[in-house]
């Protein structure tokens, strides 16, 4: 299940498309990744690393 993330949260758009991030949480993780399927752009993490996303998409 993806979750858009609240539009006042500082997080950057995907650097590959320009589309704004979801949140998607598997059994032990937590993922920001691209709604594109095309782009394949993700971090995950045990926690919800947007500090990691925001480097990886300058």
């Amino acid at each position: 299940m993806k979750i858009e993330i609240n539009p006042n949260f500082p997080v950057k758009n995907c650097k590959i498309c320009g589309a704004r991030p979801v949140v998607e949480q598997t059994k032990d993780r937590w993922t920001i990744l691209c709604p594109c399927p095309s782009c394949k752009n993700a971090v995950s993490d045990k926690l919800l690393n947007i500090i990691e996303w925001n480097k990886q998409n300058p």
